[in-house]
């Protein structure tokens, strides 16, 4: 019997296929086409090589394909006529009529099983969906913190800011003309879910069950704490969602194609002018790559796309402040991370750095943040208030190393102490307010013009212009709208990852990669890496925030779902020496094998 057999992108299992016997129509034996002609046998190959390729469906699937590929060649026996003459449809319009109704079938055929097979996991990606709405219909149009109001104005101006990279403003400058904020609500909102999708996706396609891929997928979707960071204009859930999709399109092949690399590269040095934390990550991808032996070329092009965006933002920068940079600010945060253990007395610093001394015994000093934004710090004292400024980050900066270098031990205590916190189960009300308003839904929202914290709102005419300009006369004053604002503060009492349940996910992802010892950790070392160095890296930079914490969420999921997973076999022999594994000589009745290019 002539077979039929296919090979899905990064499994190494083939399943081989009976063809459709017929007397009439040739297929494609071991051999070559049969006697009706080629045209037939293309039609096989081409059936193949677009199921091949379905998503999700090497591990869902169960056959389905095999039918489809069944179901494509007895329709073309069926329709050809006898002697293997084609005979075509009378006229255009007949023949448009009959396209189009193999569209639409083709078009049932991959969907209803897509449907099927994932019916489940839609039902939780509905409810999710619905909490949304909620939130969007109890807070109209969007919520604001601080750091909003500096976004809008950068995105007006399409100026750099040297506090922060304008990734992010970028995003609100390509919807300025749509003068709307709900819109902004929702992109961001429909991020979420897309990130909820692409961890239940690519754990799927690796092996789990339909419950095993929506259990680590379920505190993207469900966690109170990140529907309220999509409702704010902030910068962190775009910067979230790149990394997050980036990372599951890296993973959904065991050697990514050059392209899929290069747009991976593009969406983290995008990523890393959206928020700082994220500069470092793409050392991290090409490492991990490198890791999983994906060859140079592939690496490279995802190096090289991920420079792209930021060596533009730096010339970018350039034209406006004469140097080549992303901002001027880390001096000054580095410094405020220090100034809660630094002693002056076992520093040797020169005469000029000796003003930024805080003589507070540490025990007494308050958080970090506190040394960025509080009046009565020594560096806003000093700097008159420019504490970003080129000045000011100098000194900052130079502080922030002597003080490194002279207690190392006290910073490295400071730091630990900062990350263990983010594992704790409850949240402390300092937690909760960090450097600005509560990061809760509040049943009050107090109008941009009342709140005394952010008076420069409304006092600098090109932060109030931008405003009007972007939010309308309502200057984009948030609603509090009942029903909806009561279920979700009632929600969000319950319903958060708390941080002990994000350690466990984190050693979870951990196991899995120590098991993998000999791969290298596989696939699931990227994902638990780049989780590993956004918990890290705030607290050895700036300070701790539960906000920064939420960027390592999808990460790490991602990562303890893959330890879970069973590798394809493809992956184990990649990690194997070659010249261990015995040869292996095709059987002399094995067909040939249809390929899907993975390149």
């Amino acid at each position: 019997m002539s077979r039929i057999s296919l090979r899905d992108p990064g499994e190494s299992n083939v399943r081989r296929l009976p063809a459709v016997k017929s007397s009439t129509v040739g297929v494609w034996t071991d051999h070559g086409p049969g006697p009706a002609g080629m045209a037939c046998g293309t039609t096989s190959r081409s059936a193949v090589a677009r199921n091949s390729g379905d998503l999700l469906a090497d591990v869902t699937a169960k056959g389905e394909r095999a039918g489809g590929a069944g179901t494509s060649a007895g329709t073309a026996s069926q329709n050809a006529p006898a002697g293997g003459a084609p005979a075509g449809p009378a006229t255009a319009q007949e023949e448009a009529q009959e396209t189009a109704r193999e569209t639409a079938e083709r078009a049932r055929r991959g969907v209803l099983p897509l449907l099927g097979a994932h019916w489940p996991f839609l039902i939780v990606l509905a409810v999710a969906a619905a909490l949304r709405c909620v939130v969007i219909l109890g807070y109209p149009p969007i919520l604001w913190y601080s750091d909003s109001y500096n976004y809008i104005a950068d995105a007006v101006a399409k100026a750099p800011d040297i506090v922060r990279s304008d990734g992010y403003p970028l995003f609100l400058y390509i919807l300025l003309p749509f003068h709307n904020l709900t819109l902004i609500a929702a992109l961001q909102a429909l991020m979420g879910l897309a990130m909820g999708a692409a961890i239940y996706a690519v754990l799927r396609r690796r092996g789990l069950p339909w419950w095993g891929a929506t259990l680590p997928a379920l505190p993207v979707l469900f966690d109170v704490y990140e529907m309220q960071i999509e409702h704010m204009v902030m910068s962190d859930v775009l910067f979230i969602f790149l990394v997050t999709v980036a990372l599951a399109a890296l993973c959904w092949f065991d050697r990514p194609p050059v392209l899929l690399c290069a747009a991976a590269g593009l969406m983290i040095g995008y990523a890393g002018i959206v928020r700082s934390v994220g500069e470092p990550l793409l050392i991290v991808l090409v490492a991990g790559l490198l890791l999983r032996r994906v060859d140079w070329k592939r690496t490279a092009v995802l190096l090289a796309a991920g420079v792209l965006p930021i060596a533009g933002y730096m010339v970018w920068y350039h034209g406006f402040f004469g140097q080549y940079a992303l901002d001027t600010s880390s001096g000054s945060f580095l410094y405020s991370r220090v100034s809660t253990f630094a002693e002056c007395s076992q520093m040797r610093l020169p005469a000029d750095l000796k003003v930024l001394c805080d003589p507070t015994p540490p025990a007494q000093r308050p958080t970090s943040q506190a040394y960025l934004w509080s009046i009565d710090t020594p560096l806003y004292k000093f700097s008159h208030g420019n504490q970003f400024s080129p000045a000011a980050n100098k000194m900052a900066g130079q502080f922030a190393r002597d003080a490194i270098e002279s207690q190392p031990l006290a910073y490295a205590r400071a730091v630990l102490k900062d990350t263990l916190h983010t594992f704790t189960w409850n949240r402390t009300q300092s937690d909760l307010t960090g450097s600005g308003p509560s990061f809760q839904f509040e049943p009050v929202v107090a109008p941009v013009t009342a709140d005394k914290t952010l008076w420069w709102v409304m006092y600098y005419p090109q932060d109030k212009s931008a405003l009007l300009r972007y939010a309308g006369p309502s200057l984009g004053q948030p609603t509090v709208t009942k029903p909806f604002s009561s279920i979700i503060q009632a929600y969000q009492k319950v319903f958060y990852l708390r941080g002990t349940m994000l350690g466990v996910i984190l050693l979870l992802g951990a196991a899995g990669i120590i098991a993998r010892w000999r791969r290298w950790g596989g696939l699931a070392l990227l994902p638990w890496a780049v989780a590993a160095v956004l918990i890290v890296l705030p607290p050895m930079t700036a300070g701790f925030s539960y906000r920064y914490v939420l960027t390592a969420v999808p990460m790490a999921c991602l990562a303890a779902g893959l330890a879970l997973s069973r590798e394809p076999r493809s992956s184990r022999k990649a990690a194997r020496p070659a010249a261990t594994e015995p040869p292996q000589a095709p059987a002399a009745t094995e067909p040939p094998q249809a390929r899907t290019a993975a390149d």
